[in-house]
């Protein structure tokens, strides 16, 4: 596929990829832009279906793979270039497509674990998807508090794990409410996670940073991480971390154990 040059600010293409820099552009066009070369690597060979384009100034070489003819090449003047690199990677990036998420019903229950997330913080969303992509949660939840999951920090800290997980769309903390399955959340005041014996099928909500649980949630199962030295909490994510590993593990000796 021939390759676009564009050297001008006005250039509307370069207009519309400046706008994905923003929530505002990626919700406009539910696309986003993918930096760092092993996460755009990944993307290419596992999602090419979802790759739009490739953004690459004249230093450097765009990536070349079997398959991808269909992915737009655009060649930016270095200053533009900058502009779409917010990371500052200064490597090539990668222009993806995403659909909407489907809207989360509580009377459709699924099996394992349902995480259900409101981090503000964009690098703690995609901290958390990676993690539960990673650990084998079921679906992730997206309620109204989060941050968009394909914002660039949170692409940047999820990676290729933001397409190899459902992720739905939810209602506020406050409003949630489930069936078919327990509700568990996370917070400094809930019981020692240690030795907790997660059930089968559950839907897992940390606490929104700062603030934590809401009163609405408080009636079911609390768990939470013991902490030392005068630390009353750990970051949101990792505590959601911990928590998938520790369910993991208990997956994990099921299974040994029915083998």
């Amino acid at each position: 596929m021939r390759i676009v040059e564009i050297f001008s600010p006005r250039n509307q293409t370069f207009k519309t990829f400046l706008k994905l820099t923003g929530v505002r552009g990626i919700r406009q066009y539910r696309m986003a832009i993918l930096s760092g070369p092993r996460q755009t690597e990944e993307v290419l060979e596992e999602f090419p279906e979802r790759c739009e384009a490739i953004i690459f100034s004249p230093d450097h070489s765009p990536p070349v793979r079997t398959g991808t003819g269909h992915i737009r090449r655009y060649c930016l003047d270095q200053g533009l270039f900058r502009q779409l690199d917010i990371s500052g990677t200064d490597q090539p990036l990668l222009v993806v497509r995403f659909g909407t998420f489907p809207r989360f019903s509580p009377a459709q229950p699924i099996p394992g674990c349902t995480l259900c997330i409101p981090f503000q913080d964009p690098a703690n969303v995609g901290s958390v998807i990676r993690t539960a992509a990673g650990l084998g949660v079921s679906r992730v939840v997206l309620l109204k508090e989060a941050a968009h999951p394909f914002h660039p920090r949170s692409t940047r800290a999820a990676g290729s794990s933001i397409f190899r997980i459902p992720l739905f769309s939810g209602p506020s903390l406050k409003q949630l409410s489930v069936s078919g399955a327990p509700l568990i959340t996370l917070s400094p005041d809930g019981e020692k996670i240690a030795g907790y014996r997660f059930p089968s099928d559950f839907y897992l909500v940390p606490g929104l940073e700062g603030p934590g649980v809401p009163a609405s949630l408080e009636s079911g199962t609390c768990l939470a991480i013991p902490m030392k030295n005068g630390v009353k909490s750990l970051n949101a994510a990792m505590a959601t971390g911990i928590a998938l590993y520790l369910w993991q593990m208990g997956v994990d000796r099921g299974a040994l154990s029915r083998s």
